[in-house]
């Protein structure tokens, strides 16, 4: 029973040890993956906002143009939806 009992110990503690190895390996893994995802969004975050700058100054610059394409998107959005629900 003694060597039962000393295998089983031992057996025990070297499960321990490998739940707290992969607990920390897999808290490090996610640390990582959060920090990835951190980065990416400012750098979308920084790109979206460029957008805006750059939409901003466009249509500051030509009013008429900007209103003449959105009308023209509008229109064609109305006429690609009216056509998708007669069929």
């Amino acid at each position: 029973m003694s060597n039962f009992s000393t295998a089983r110990s031992t057996l025990e503690e070297a499960a321990g040890e490998a739940a707290k190895t992969a607990t920390h390996a897999m808290r490090d893994k996610f640390a990582e993956a959060n920090d990835a995802v951190k980065e990416g969004a400012g750098r979308v975050q920084a790109q979206a906002d460029a957008a805006v700058k750059t939409a901003r100054a466009r249509v500051s610059e030509r009013p008429l143009t900007a209103l003449a394409a959105t009308l023209a998107i509008g229109a064609l959005a109305g006429y690609l939806f009216s056509r998708r629900r007669g069929n």
